[in-house]
């Protein structure tokens, strides 16, 4: 094997199994809210492990804005939740259809799939989300 080929092996073998490309992972808000949640906290490696990856999750949507007609922003809510007060961070995927391409609320739960990350986003010194998602596709 020539000097290139063996470069070329290694730098391989150092992609990730699992990109972003290829068929999304099916995860569940079973395993993304099985851990309380305690801000600068560790998340645990079941939920890291899906950072930057194309997941599918299946949950309710909610406005994040409160208002009607089509929204290229959305909340999708642990559908075990009961939908009953205040959801906790860990049953929240914030969500963003792409520039331009707003969707209507859908009723009931839906099944969303796009690129996932993971991890506390702040504004200001307050965690405003740990999940959140570029949205490709919701399937009723």
């Amino acid at each position: 094997m020539s000097a290139a080929a063996k470069i070329l092996a290694a730098a391989l073998a150092l992609l990730p199994l699992n990109s972003s490309h290829g068929d999304p992972e099916e995860i569940d808000f079973a395993s993304l809210s099985d851990f309380d949640y305690v801000e600068g906290m560790t998340l645990p490696s079941h939920v890291t492990q899906h950072n930057r990856k194309t997941i599918k999750v299946s949950g309710f949507m909610a406005r994040e804005d409160g208002g009607s007609g089509p929204t290229e922003y959305f909340m999708l809510i642990n559908d075990a939740c009961g939908c009953n007060g205040t959801p906790f961070l860990n049953e929240v995927v914030f969500c963003a259809m792409p520039a331009g391409e707003p969707t209507e609320m859908k009723p009931g739960t839906v099944t969303v799939t796009g690129q996932f990350f993971v991890g506390e986003e702040r504004d200001n010194g307050v965690v405003l989300s740990l999940y959140r998602m570029d949205v490709t596709d919701i399937e009723e």
